[in-house]
């Protein structure tokens, strides 16, 4: 591959930075506090539900190892470019939360510990028997672990049992077609004041690029040949991708099932006050939705959309946490990642509903499935994941190809500027384009 400039201007101000700081700014760098006990950071973000569940982690991580002291970093504006600056001035977190799209730009760019070693000497978090091991395959680059992995959300959609009770619907089952899913979604739309204007529609605004994956997922489609090792951008062979953001587009223009993306707007929250439907999203909102205090006040369930085709699957966002390649206690920073995959740390983390964690026994509890406030059918936030497909591409400049090349086409098919075949069309060559960027960079 071509060196890039990019990747020379980062060591050079990578170096200055170390200058001029001495090489000692950070907590981490100090080595030890008064006490002699080694200084780390981790950053995360999240809301105070998730944080709360992270520092009863850390607290649970520090009382088994007295001699490591952990200073929680919550950065929950522009993340990703606050841990970048950080990791510029040599003074990045030892421990950094995040998503495999991160880190497989970080990798690429060299900032990131090779995790391999410290894998092979612990074989228990690759024993497919206790793990969901087929979810480290979004983590590696080169074939080299660089991040541990605390669990994967997939994406399905949460029903108000009520409104489905008022306009006469059955539930979802596992069997509901796509026609059953339609059916519903027309008994589910109203103009309830008799106003000659919908105020109650059957599903949220699902234009955004998890949900519109999770339609084309759903028919069996994909964007490319290996999500995990793309090669080829396949979306305008696949009919059945096709047919998912032919859905998306229909259900807001064709049918009026679902508001606009301006719509819901103004509707914000509307699945939560319980005036629409249903709503696509991750499982991760359990966390706010499930809460014991300000949870939802009518009763839910999870369902998946409907599948069709041998190929039809889920989509999930996944987590996990790096270790620069700048950390200062690495042995001891390996010691806190890996603790998340530990049987407490993944109980910790998944008595919330915040993820569903990596650790198959734990995640399939009766302690985690009948959290307070669960909804119906929660077991399907583990079931739902044998097959899922990582959300996001693992390629290093992913979340550039989302900005540039997604996300304008999908809002002017949205605004109804070109049709479904336009933006396919228009898709396919920009993604075509970013993937031939990624292997020249």
């Amino acid at each position: 591959m071509k060196k890039r400039m990019v990747s020379l201007l980062v060591a050079v101000l990578m170096i200055c930075a170390l200058a001029l700081t001495g090489c000692g700014s950070s907590s981490s760098d100090e080595g030890s506090s008064d006490e002699g006990s080694v200084k780390l950071r981790l950053s995360v973000w999240g809301s105070d539900a998730e944080i709360a569940c992270d520092q009863e982690v850390i607290d649970a991580f520090m009382e088994e190892n007295p001699d490591i002291n952990v200073e929680l970093e919550v950065i929950n504006d522009d993340y990703l470019t606050k841990v970048e600056t950080e990791m510029l001035a040599g003074d990045a977190p030892d421990v950094i939360y995040g998503h495999p799209k991160y880190f497989q730009k970080w990798a690429s760019q060299g900032q990131l510990l090779d995790l391999t070693d410290y894998f092979n000497e612990s074989p228990e978090l690759l024993d497919p028997e206790n793990y969901a091991v087929d979810i480290y395959d979004a983590f590696t680059y080169e074939g080299k672990y660089y991040s541990t992995v605390n669990g994967a959300d997939t994406f399905l959609l949460y029903y108000n049992k009520d409104l489905f009770d008022e306009a006469g619907v059955p539930y979802p089952t596992e069997d509901w077609t796509w026609d059953d899913f339609l059916e519903a979604c027309e008994k589910l739309t109203k103009d309830t004041d008799g106003d000659g204007e919908i105020d109650q529609y059957a599903i949220t605004d699902s234009s955004g690029h998890e949900q519109i994956e999770a339609f084309m997922a759903a028919f069996g489609g994909e964007l490319y040949d290996d999500v995990n090792n793309p090669t080829k951008v396949v979306l305008s062979d696949s009919d059945a991708a096709k047919k998912g953001l032919q859905m998306v587009y229909d259900l807001t223009y064709k049918y009026n099932y679902a508001p606009t993306s301006e719509q819901d707007e103004v509707m914000q929250g509307s699945f939560d006050q319980g005036i629409v439907a249903m709503d696509l999203d991750g499982v991760y909102d359990i966390v706010y939705r499930s809460a014991e205090e300000g949870g939802l006040e009518f009763p839910y369930g999870l369902a998946e959309l409907p599948q069709e085709g041998d190929n039809a699957h889920a989509v999930a966002l996944m987590a996990g946490y790096c270790i620069p390649e700048s950390c200062k206690n690495p042995d001891a920073a390996w010691k806190l990642a890996s603790f998340m995959e530990s049987e407490k740390g993944q109980t910790l983390l998944a008595k919330t509903g915040l993820i569903t964690v990596i650790n198959k026994d734990v995640a399939s509890s009766d302690e985690v499935i009948d959290i307070p406030n669960a909804p119906d059918n929660h077991i399907l936030r583990v079931t739902s994941l044998d097959g899922a497909v990582n959300v996001d591409a693992k390629l290093p400049n992913w979340q550039e190809t989302l900005d540039t090349a997604w996300y304008p086409v999908i809002d002017q098919l949205m605004n109804q500027d070109i049709t479904v075949d336009d933006a396919v069309a228009a898709l396919q060559k920009n993604l075509e384009d970013m993937l031939a960027k990624a292997a020249e960079e």
